[in-house]
């Protein structure tokens, strides 16, 4: 026979609701500690007010047997409360009873504590001892004086039974709290987690909205915000990728297929065979060059290459690229000039980054006509340490510059280049992978692609700019 288990109710599993437990307990710890103080300040001050009335009590019957009227008194009191509070007991020389209610027999002067057993007329009172004071008089005879503690039982019981009420009525209401506050996170942490997934399957939510107190929920819904928006930006990436996939990739694979198709007519010798393969198979590797762009750029999107970080020399990646670079660039009609601080360093990955300069001074030598400047800057502010790659052509318009940064995205302009539209698109993605602002602007004439290297991932160096080399 299977056995259920019992079902408990999600409040009590919420950590609102473990937050009250422990505050419950906590609580009641140091209700006890406080009973505890309480108590025991309390019954010192009600010893030493038991211990003043017994004195001032002994004082006067003193000053009642200098009077003669000792025995009288002492009678009248025992008369009045036989079984206590108050205790006296008169011996004379040789320890008999002339009066009193104790069956104690002192023998020494001074303060005693006794069990109240020793006394006679107990009544069913909570006391439990009884304070003495002895006195012995010239002539020999001994008095003794002395009050019990039931007053100090009784308070002590009234304070404790308080405490135990007040103590379990706080505790019911903590728990009734964190229950309605456990509740109360529950109901609003289930609406943002039914609206995140509706989000994700679809539903054009955004932003999900907290408390709107500022508190926690508010930062959870900010923080699941991001995430939401990212998995949007991943998910419309992925179709608009799927897209530009089947649109960019379909002539190439058609014009390919027309040149098999056209090897395979009557007539065609085998050098024009052999040109028509080749030309096929130029076109293949074109696409797989095509594919491997598209993966490494879903690896870098995709947050898999933080384990390739390091402390590098970011001034020195800026001198390797200005010396492969600056013979190809004025090889080709460019005059190239680099001014590039020193001592710059950059946690980040050296192959990415080298990767993500490659590609602008690239795109920039592609995109520019000779003779044309291009520019590599590395330069450090105050408040921030600047990449650039500046050139000369004829820029990029503001309402394009977004559109180029994503995949297979190609301007009008260079519709007749060859590429697939893929080297902006790993740049962006190099650089959001490590935090780096990238801004494109215009450099009249001609695009300035700027790059924000974060103040938190910079290693020490020296901020003085210095000239790397000039060509021209």
């Amino acid at each position: 026979m299977q056995r259920t288990e019992p079902v408990r109710s999600p409040v009590l599993r919420t950590a609102a609701f473990r937050m009250a437990l422990w505050q419950a307990a906590l609580f009641a710890l140091l209700g006890a500690a406080l009973l505890g103080i309480v108590w025991l300040r309390i019954n010192d001050y009600a010893q030493d007010e038991l211990r003043g009335k017994v004195a001032t009590e002994m004082a006067s019957l003193r000053q009642a047997d200098a009077d003669g009227t000792l025995v009288v008194q002492l009678r009248q009191r025992l008369a009045a409360l036989p079984a206590g509070p108050d205790y006296y007991l008169l011996t004379d020389a040789q320890r008999r009873v002339i009066v009193g209610n104790l069956r104690y027999r002192p023998d020494a002067v001074g303060w005693h504590v006794l069990p109240l057993r020793g006394a006679i007329g107990k009544d069913n009172n909570d006391a439990d001892q009884v304070s003495l004071y002895v006195a012995h008089f010239p002539d020999g005879r001994w008095l003794s004086v002395g009050r019990d503690n039931r007053l100090v039982v009784e308070l002590g019981e009234v304070l404790g039974n308080s405490f135990i009420d007040v103590g379990a009525l706080a505790i019911v209401l903590m728990l009734l709290g964190g229950g309605l506050a456990s509740w109360r996170y529950l109901y609003r942490i289930d609406a943002l987690g039914a609206r995140a997934e509706r989000v994700l399957e679809g539903a054009q939510e955004l932003p999900l909205v907290g408390s709107g107190r500022g508190d926690e929920l508010d930062r959870l819904a900010a923080r699941l915000n991001r995430l939401l928006e990212r998995t949007q930006v991943l998910m419309e990436g992925m179709r608009q990728v799927s897209n530009d996939i089947a649109h960019d990739l379909r002539t190439p694979l058609a014009r390919t297929r027309q040149r098999l198709e056209a090897s395979l007519a009557d007539g065609m010798d085998a050098a024009g065979l052999r040109r028509t393969i080749g030309e096929a198979v130029g076109d293949i590797d074109d696409l797989l060059a095509t594919f491997r762009a598209l993966l490494r750029i879903a690896s870098v999107e995709a947050r898999q290459r933080h384990s390739g970080f390091e402390l590098i020399d970011l001034s020195a990646l800026f001198e390797s690229i200005a010396e492969i670079y600056r013979p190809v660039a004025e090889d080709s009609g460019h005059p190239f000039e680099a001014r590039i601080a020193a001592g710059q360093r950059l946690h980040g990955d050296r192959a990415l980054l080298t990767q993500m300069l490659v590609n602008l001074v690239e795109n920039a030598l592609h995109h520019t006509p000779a003779p044309s400047r291009l520019r590599l800057e590395l330069q450090v502010r105050a408040d921030a340490t600047i990449g650039r790659v500046i050139d000369g052509g004829p820029g990029i318009a503001p309402e394009s510059r977004a559109q180029v940064l994503k995949r297979f995205a190609r301007l009008d302009s260079s519709r007749n280049l060859p590429g697939a539209g893929l080297g902006l698109a790993l740049v962006a993605a190099i650089s959001d992978l490590h935090g780096i602002g990238l801004v494109l602007r215009d450099a009249m004439p001609g695009l300035m692609v700027e790059l924000q290297f974060p103040r938190a991932r910079m290693g020490q160096g020296r901020p003085d700019p210095i000239d790397a080399g000039l060509a021209g």
